[in-house]
């Protein structure tokens, strides 16, 4: 849903979006690391000061992630409140092309309308884990054969921690 900017009222907006996640892959070029089970639900409260905005909400999604342990396919739960800060620029406003600490907190919007979908998923890319686990007690792959030790011990032997490459020096003596 595309929001024109200067239709928000200085009152402020709330309004429910429902996007599809296929949408929002096709945003992302089709290059996620994640996929998404139903529709993305969130709601969200705008409010304007001049030519600036603020965004607050809360996102519902499910989300089908890879574990980073095991690669096995879990399904994710997301549910998190947000907030966004907006400037808007226009085409006689020119920014220094250093930023101040102060502009690591701002998003520019160029143009005359909000994207919700990519504010959507700006906000859940940011929230997910970095490296998402399927459980907190995930065994992940032997090293040696790469069997999933979550289902059991491989029998391989790879388990026992690999020598190091500094093991030779335990047996190096000064004069």
């Amino acid at each position: 849903m595309k929001i024109k900017l200067d239709e928000i009222p200085e009152s402020g907006l709330s309004l429910d979006v429902v996007d599809e996640g296929r949408a929002l892959n096709e945003i992302a070029g089709g290059n996620l690391d994640f996929s998404f089970l139903a529709p993305v639900k969130a709601h969200l409260e705008i409010s304007r000061q001049g030519r600036s905005f603020f965004i607050s909400g809360e996102i519902k999604a499910s989300i089908r992630l890879n574990c980073s342990r095991c690669t096995r396919e879990f399904d994710y739960p997301y549910d998190a409140p947000f907030s966004a800060y907006y400037e808007r620029t226009g085409k006689n406003v020119e920014r220094d092309s250093e930023l101040k600490p102060a502009d690591l907190e701002v998003n520019f919007i160029e143009g005359d309308e909000l994207d919700t979908a990519e504010l959507l998923l700006g906000q859940i890319a940011l929230e997910l884990p970095m490296q998402p686990l399927c459980t907190p007690e995930c065994r992940g792959l032997c090293p040696k054969c790469g069997a999933d030790l979550n289902l059991g011990e491989c029998g391989c032997g790879g388990e026992a921690k690999p020598e190091s490459k500094f093991a030779k020096l335990k047996d190096f003596k000064i004069k």
